[in-house]
């Protein structure tokens, strides 16, 4: 099966070819001529966007016996997901069971709250944790998807880390397939790619009743919907206006690590319905390097150094604090993770280690600190000196008492040869802000009401995330809420 890196899903086009001959998806060869009339369509259900959480909402819906027409605006699903490692961040599933983990509701729930400082909404919250096992089993009954051999994981991932497993790499292309698959054969589903929406409909009562889309082979689409329309568009990480608006021009430089084509339209399609919107300031960050190179919780294996080869940050931070703070802590935004041969074929560090080498993005490598302080390009004696006082620390019980302190439960030595060091920058994943949603997904207004007919799923709500997150939480919320909110509209079937 082919690679679905992030290099090669632009260069073949492959995921464009699958999603032109997906069943029920409107195709021609020739762009739709200009016209000014509008082509009627109607559907129980529309759903905006083919990422993880739009797919799991149009599945849903389907199976539920609604008529579900999938927008996409790209020529194939081309956001968030497909560049996701495939982390799920899940409990008391089927799979901790079989790899003899354990762990409990109200740990989970209080660790999600403690990564967001206590501000993620602790409603939704609360339903992240309990329908987290439900996401795990929906995905592999309804979708078959595999999952690798759990480890543990330092805190707060710990046991919950569910990795999708596959021939295609990242796992979030191997789910994005795999998800695509089952689209496509549904005969519940019309699947449209390069169509973009520009407008939802509404009564004069403010429900939500349809869109209206611009087709590049069908022209433009005026689509009625009697459950209303699901929001799965993604947030708008890629939308610099936006944010610069909300987060400020700093946060606008850097780089991004998720899809180029997020660009807000969970704010701009809703906006007519009043939303509340929520967290628009927050975003979730992580380590980018060259290329693309993801190294992601590779961060908490050894030590993270500046290229003045002094150590700059607490390693037990998690790869998203560390890509936040990075910015502050050096003026370009450049810094190195180091890691000896100890932790190498630890499987979350080789993992990282392939990604680098398949992106070929550099690595410097020495059998020596002072090689490796070569191939870094840094000052060899002061990174013998910031290695040899951080392990004479961490031997004596006191790395916490190092500036900055490293308070990892069992710190990583660097004394083994040979070494490696990754160079990466903090970038931006995806953002946090959007509008509010209740329950089961229904987009609230100001007055804290459920829009009639409107509802939002995966990276375009509001709410549920503020600060950081566990690894692997975007997904799951994605297939939690894009079942819950497909649930809650094709009630309208039986009204």
């Amino acid at each position: 099966m082919p690679d679905f890196n992030r290099r090669s899903a632009i260069r073949t086009g492959i995921f464009g070819a699958v999603a032109a001959t997906a069943a029920g998806s409107l195709s021609a060869k020739e762009a739709a001529p200009e016209s000014s009339e509008y082509k009627k369509l109607k559907f129980d259900l529309v759903v905006i966007g083919a990422g993880c959480a739009g797919m799991t909402a149009a599945l849903e819906a389907a199976d539920l016996g609604a008529k579900v027409a999938l927008l996409e605006k790209m020529n194939m699903p081309f956001g968030n997901t497909i560049y996701a490692g495939g982390h799920f961040n899940a409990t008391n599933t089927f799979v901790q069971k079989e790899n003899g983990l354990t762990d409990t509701i109200d740990e989970f729930y209080k660790d999600m709250m403690t990564v967001s400082l206590g501000r993620g909404d602790p409603a939704l919250t609360r339903i992240y944790c309990e329908k987290s096992a439900d996401c795990i089993e929906w995905l592999s009954k309804r979708c078959g998807i595999k999952w690798k051999k759990m480890v543990k994981e330092v805190w707060p991932a710990t046991v919950r880390g569910h990795v999708v497993d596959g021939p295609q790499k990242p796992g979030g292309a191997q789910l994005t397939s795999q998800m695509l698959a089952e689209v496509k054969k549904h005969p519940n589903i019309t699947f449209m790619t390069n169509t973009k929406v520009v407008e939802l409909k509404k009564s004069a009562t403010l429900r939500c009743t349809g869109a209206i889309a611009v087709s590049k082979t069908e022209g433009a689409l005026d689509i009625d919907s009697k459950c209303g329309v699901v929001v799965a568009t993604g947030g708008f990480h890629a939308n610099k206006e936006m944010i610069c608006k909300y987060m400020g021009g700093g946060v606008a430089w850097m780089p991004l690590r998720g899809s180029a084509f997020m660009m807000g339209e969970n704010i701009t399609l809703t906006k007519p319905f009043f939303p509340n919107l929520v967290n628009m300031d927050q975003f979730h960050g992580g380590p980018i390097g060259v290329n693309q190179a993801n190294p992601s919780t590779m961060v908490n294996y050894g030590i993270i150094v500046n290229k003045s080869a002094q150590r700059i940050i607490d390693e037990e931070k998690t790869y998203v604090a560390v890509a936040k703070e990075l910015p502050l802590l050096t003026k370009d935004n450049w810094a190195f993770i180091i890691i000896d041969s100890q932790v190498k074929d630890i499987d979350t560090v080789a993992t990282r280690i392939t990604r680098y080498e398949k992106a070929k993005a550099p690595i410097a490598r020495g059998n020596t600190i002072a090689e490796l302080a070569r191939s870094m390009g840094v000052n060899e004696k002061t990174l013998e000196k910031t290695i040899a006082d951080y392990n004479a620390a961490v031997k004596a019980g006191k790395a916490d008492q190092l500036t900055p302190p490293n308070t990892l439960e069992k710190p990583r030595l660097i004394e083994k040869g040979p070494f490696m060091a990754f160079a990466f920058q903090g970038g931006m994943t995806a953002t946090f802000g959007g509008p509010k949603i209740g329950k089961n997904g229904e987009v609230l207004n100001g007055e804290n009401q459920p829009v009639p007919g409107l509802f939002a799923c995966g990276n375009a709500i509001g709410g549920l995330f503020y600060y950081d997150y566990i690894v692997g939480s975007q997904l799951t919320a994605a297939v939690i809420w894009g079942r819950l909110s497909a649930k809650e509209a094709v009630k309208a079937l039986k009204a």
